[in-house]
């Protein structure tokens, strides 16, 4: 009896068996990519709050010397201005001796920041100012407010003086201008600071006017004047 050779029986095992692979089917595997949108397109969108511009004005019965050296004196700001707390000038003039640098301290409520402001005084021109943040160096002391945020941008404080014609005693008369120009850094200091913004400007000049009828009262009483009263009331 002749047997069989084994091979085609094998090569049709083997065909089978490819034929069995090849009919199973691929998986094909797909991955999506899915983007995030930013955290920071869900959080309110604050715009910065616009510099802002206060003045006030007032007419004193002083020549403008001696209210010039009042508004020099930087040093003194603290005893009578409002919202200032502390004040020291750091520099002055070597020619003049005006002040030329000084740190000032803002305080309102929980919030306090220090400047170094440029000091710039004129007596030519009757002219003194206060610059801090963007236009002079700003200076911020630790734990200067509940934060660790600046509270403003940039604040100026500008003095003017105009001398005006003689009164009807013949007393001299000085125009007064305050400018205070600033910027917060945060809408959330604007709001804090809304109460007292707009009277701001009128406060410090009150103040200062006060400081001048007071010290002119000092004066006058040392020259044996009791009543400066009767020399004020004619404005």
């Amino acid at each position: 009896m002749r047997v069989a050779p084994l091979t085609p029986l094998l090569r049709t095992a083997a065909r089978s068996q490819c034929t069995i692979f090849s009919a199973r089917p691929f998986i094909i595997s797909q991955k999506r990519q899915f983007n995030l949108p930013s955290l920071s397109s869900f959080a309110p969108q604050f715009s910065a709050p616009e510099p802002r511009s206060l003045s006030a004005t007032r007419t004193l019965p002083f020549g403008p010397s001696p209210l010039f050296q009042t508004i020099s004196s930087i040093d003194a700001y603290k005893d009578f201005l409002p919202f200032l707390t502390e004040s020291k000038v750091t520099a002055h003039d070597p020619k003049t001796g005006y002040p030329t640098r000084a740190y000032l301290t803002i305080g309102y409520g929980p919030l306090s920041e220090t400047f170094e402001s440029k000091v710039e005084c004129d007596e030519t021109k009757w002219f003194v100012g206060a610059r801090s943040g963007d236009i002079a160096l700003q200076h911020k002391q630790p734990g200067s407010n509940t934060k660790g945020e600046c509270i403003f941008e940039h604040l100026d404080t500008i003095w003017k003086l105009e001398p005006l014609k003689s009164n009807s005693n013949g007393g001299e008369r000085t125009k007064v201008d305050l400018t205070v120009r600033f910027q917060f850094r945060s809408p959330l200091h604007a709001a804090m600071m809304t109460a007292v913004e707009s009277q701001m400007a009128g406060l410090m000049i009150e103040a200062f006017e006060k400081r001048m009828i007071e010290g002119g009262r000092s004066n006058w009483e040392d020259m044996g004047v009791q009543k400066i009263e009767k020399y004020i009331s004619v404005f």
